[in-house]
């Protein structure tokens, strides 16, 4: 039987590493024509060469997410590529700071990155998810906007407000055939985490530690957030509307 994704678009912001890349790879194995979206074109490219070496169907638009004209030309290309379905909100940086220690622009940075751009690029691809008889959405928050750590302030309120914005898209289009969710990773082994644990150590040494905190033993892999992604978008998940879904190894299960 076909794939359900099968010569759809679908669309991934921060595609070029980390968990958004392996969402990109993820759709483009079950035949998905998928729009790669970011500012880091050595990483996009990264991307397409694992797309394609599995003979899957990927481009690159390279398109600031925080920039509206960004986002019109990107729905330009990805538009021409065929019916857009999907998309992927997974672009995301890491802060770290107190409310005395981080500064405004740091802050400022940090919602525009994390959180306006699932906005922004919300507003302009659900019209065409509706025009193609609708889809799905899934935004990566992190188990942070649930639980928190010290010194990361505006990172853990960006993750916080995604999981609202998520739940308010859900509401508004769920009649309209789109399904809008959210997942809530904990430590998965991305280049973000492995930055975080640099600045403690060795960060293989620091990710083994961190690891050992999770009940299964480990963190996480991009490849499981991804295919929990899929999951979301496909038919499977229909009934869901506007949900968290924690990906967390149990870490967010027990008291630290």
């Amino acid at each position: 039987m076909e794939h359900w994704i099968k010569d759809k678009v679908a669309i991934v912001t921060g595609g070029a590493s980390g968990i958004g890349q392996a969402i990109a790879c993820e759709a483009a194995k079950h035949g998905a024509l998928v729009v790669i979206v970011d500012i880091n074109d050595q990483g996009a490219q990264n991307t397409l060469d694992l797309i394609k070496k599995n003979s899957g169907v990927g481009t690159y638009c390279h398109t600031n997410v925080t920039i509206n004209t960004d986002i019109e030309k990107m729905i330009k290309v990805a538009s021409a590529l065929g019916p857009i379905k999907y998309l992927a909100n997974s672009a995301g940086l890491q802060t770290y700071g107190t409310a005395e220690t981080t500064s405004e622009e740091t802050w400022d940075q940090t919602m525009d990155v994390n959180l306006k751009s699932m906005f922004l690029v919300g507003q302009q691809v659900i019209p065409q998810i509706r025009k193609n008889g609708g889809g799905g959405i899934v935004n990566i928050s992190s188990l942070q906007g649930l639980r928190c750590q010290k010194n990361v302030l505006a990172y853990a309120t960006s993750k916080g407000a995604a999981i609202a914005l998520t739940r308010s898209m859900g509401v508004d289009h769920a009649a309209e055939g789109i399904s809008v969710n959210c997942i809530c990773p904990g430590s998965v082994d991305t280049p973000m985490l492995r930055y975080g644990a640099g600045q403690h150590g060795n960060a293989d040494e620091v990710i083994k530690e961190w690891g050992s905190h999770h009940p299964i033993g480990r963190i996480g892999s991009p490849s499981e957030i991804a295919k929990t992604a899929m999951f979301l978008w496909s038919p499977d998940s229909n009934f869901m509307v506007g949900h968290s879904v924690v990906v967390d190894g149990g870490l967010g299960s027990i008291i630290l």
